[in-house]
């Protein structure tokens, strides 16, 4: 990328119309960033200007001039959405005026953190009249990231006033960029611009421009446009007007798009690399603050426009919590967009009303977007005021267990997508997983992610169901598998129940038999006619051997009910006395066990067994024996090879 990628910020104007931002980024930069007609006949900025300050030694600061006219506070904020150092520019001879105040106030919410204040028109005013505009914007800015910022002097044509900015300028880049004053942008974050302007170039087709908030791109990279999803290709990459083959976050850039036709797009739409998208939500969980301008409350379920990079959206402010939000508090909340909006976890947003306030324009408030969003929250709904807080925390370790535990039963996919989701550095997630799970915070099963609290609490679910099993049915061994599953949730997942069983038999009050689960220590209570059913049936399979009565002849034979029959095989399975090895034939285990070893030893010595030599090992005619091969195979213990059977190979 070249020395062009140490400078890694972004400048823009800022201030009240006519009040000179435009014409000082032309003396600054030699480009006029008005480029419709309809603006150098007016006068006035109406769509966002893009200009570089040539720093020397191939270096360029990025420069983004916005309107200053309220009707165009729309574009203003899509300019200042990605700036990180704003130039509040104050005409002399008019001081504060209204879209200085509504101008420095999105700029606050948006998260700008440095800046300077540049008294303009100087030349039109005395050094009395000059001195009062500076006290006025001093005082304005009390309070705010610009208190107690450089106020520098500037009238057209002054070239010495032009170098002295230019030069402060660059410093002030610079110490931000080496103190961390910079807006936080990383690398290890999903690519994502979004898209200011879109125009077509002879021989290359569809260019977007805006400024890159996150991650990297290449040329040859697979793109898609959000929320609309057309793909395309990365085929030319350009930083500062130069060509470049890669970008990473905090620069303007142009990028050249092969496969997407330039009237696909529009301003507000999110480019984003193909392998990483961002979710394009319908909802958003944040923490919002209320213009402490405002001279009334906020109300809960307010119709809103959402500004959120480049894009304007109408949406639903649903406070959590309260009823409203009064001037200068701040809320967690959930925003419902009119329709899907691409956003990266952590960005600022804005918010507007529909009608203009008395003093101080539309604007409301804003604040910051934390993650996508399938539920709707209810205003009392204490757990989503935690998660909202856990995410907005900071804390990786604190906002995962929060999203896992907010998500209960469903789990969270440990897939490496947590970071389209959550705003936070992919390392810094998995790390924090990595933490949790070690210290048992976090359980996976499957690739999905649950909290210990979660599992702890169906687990204790699970062995009261057990209990209350065997206080209905004292009978039976215990509960079968299927079945505890079943009651504790219809829909439970296998990954979850997995989780569950583990803690179960990890406890040492719950053991495991066969198919079935049992309290420690407990053992069937049976009624006299239950055991003389079951004294009846081993008697008769013990006598029968390896070709034992047919389920269906035993109530005929053993002069008993056919449900009394079917309750004492279930009861002799689930004891593990007997295995059903086909719907009509049970055998002892014992009988089984014996013929699992001869069978071995017989192949051990002679490597295969046809069927001549199996029944005369079982003494059995094909009725049995054609249930019994297929068990043993099913047990793995045997492998049919045409019409003879050998030893599995276990390896």
């Amino acid at each position: 990328m070249g020395d062009t990628a140490s400078i890694r910020a972004v400048v823009g104007t800022a201030g009240h119309v006519d009040h000179g931002k435009t014409t000082l980024i032309a003396h600054l930069t030699g480009i006029d960033t008005d480029r419709l007609s309809e603006e150098k006949r007016r006068g006035i900025s109406i769509e966002l200007g893009f200009a570089w300050l040539d720093l020397g030694d191939d270096q360029r600061l990025a420069i983004i001039d916005v309107p200053g006219h309220e009707r165009f506070v729309r574009q203003m904020i899509a300019g200042a959405a990605g700036i990180d150092l704003v130039m509040l520019v104050v005409a002399s001879d008019e001081g504060v005026m209204p879209q200085t105040l509504e101008h420095l106030d999105i700029c606050q919410l948006l998260g700008v953190r440095t800046g300077a204040i540049v008294l303009t028109k100087t030349d039109l005013v005395d050094e009395e009249w000059l001195e009062l505009a500076a006290e006025d914007v001093a005082e304005t800015v009390q309070g705010t990231f610009l208190e107690g910022a450089p106020i520098w002097h500037y009238s057209a044509g002054d070239e010495a006033a032009r170098s002295a900015i230019a030069s402060a300028l660059a410093d002030m880049a610079a110490t931000a960029r080496d103190s961390g004053g910079l807006a936080a942008r990383s690398e290890d974050r999903p690519f994502k611009l979004s898209i200011d302007r879109i125009f077509t170039m002879r021989g290359f087709g569809t260019v977007v421009t805006g400024t890159t908030a996150s991650g990297t791109i290449s040329v040859g990279d697979s793109v898609v446009a959000l929320p609309q999803g057309q793909m395309g290709r990365v085929r030319g990459l350009q930083l500062h007007g130069k060509q470049v083959d890669q970008i990473g976050p905090g620069v303007r850039a142009a990028i050249n798009i092969q496969g997407v036709e330039h009237d696909q797009l529009h301003r507000g739409a999110v480019l984003a690399r193909a392998d990483e998208a961002l979710p394009a939500t319908s909802m958003v969980d944040g923490q919002v603050r209320a213009l402490h301008r405002l001279n009334e409350p906020i109300k809960d379920r307010a119709k809103v426009l959402v500004h959120v990079g480049t894009a304007q959206v109408q949406a639903t402010l649903a406070l959590i919590g309260r009823e409203w939000l009064e001037p200068g508090e701040q809320s967690p909340c959930q925003l419902r967009f009119d329709h899907p909006v691409a956003v990266l976890p952590g960005e600022p947003f804005v918010i507007r009303g529909f009608k203009v306030l008395e003093r101080y324009g539309k604007t409301l408030g804003g604040g910051t977007m934390l993650a996508p969003q399938k539920r709707r929250h209810r205003r009392s709904n204490q757990q989503a005021a935690d998660l909202i807080a856990a995410l907005g925390s900071g804390d990786p370790g604190q906002a995962i267990a929060a999203w896992v535990t907010f998500h209960g039963e469903s789990g969270v996919p440990n897939d490496g997508d947590l970071g389209q989701v959550l705003p936070f550095e992919r390392a810094a997630i998995a790390a924090a997983i990595g933490r949790a799970l070690e210290d048992d915070q976090l359980r996976e099963a499957g690739g999905l992610l649950f909290a210990r609290s979660t599992v702890s609490h169906l687990s204790g679910l699970a062995r009261d169901a057990v209990a209350a099993f065997h206080d209905a049915q004292p009978a039976r061994y215990g509960m079968p598998v299927p079945e505890l599953k079943t009651r504790l949730r219809d829909n439970l997942t296998a990954e979850l129940f997995s989780l569950i069983l583990d803690d179960l038999l990890a406890s040492r009050d719950t053991v495991r038999r066969g198919e079935v689960l049992a309290l420690e220590g407990f053992e069937p209570r049976l009624t006299k006619a239950q055991q003389k059913a079951i004294d009846a049936v081993l008697e008769a399979l013990e006598a029968g051997g390896l070709t034992p009565p047919r389920v269906q002849d035993l109530p005929e034979e053993l002069g008993l009910k056919t449900a009394e029959i079917s309750e004492a095989l279930d009861l002799l399975r689930q004891s593990q006395k007997v295995i059903r090895v086909s719907n009509d034939l049970c055998f002892l285990a014992s009988k089984l066990e014996a013929l699992q070893r001869e069978v071995t030893d017989y192949l051990t010595a002679h490597d295969s067994m046809d069927t001549a030599a199996f029944k005369a090992m079982t003494g059995a005619s094909r009725k049995w024996t054609i249930p019994l091969g297929e068990y043993l195979d099913g047990i793995r213990l045997t492998i049919r090879v045409g019409d003879t059977r050998r030893l599995r190979e276990h390896g």
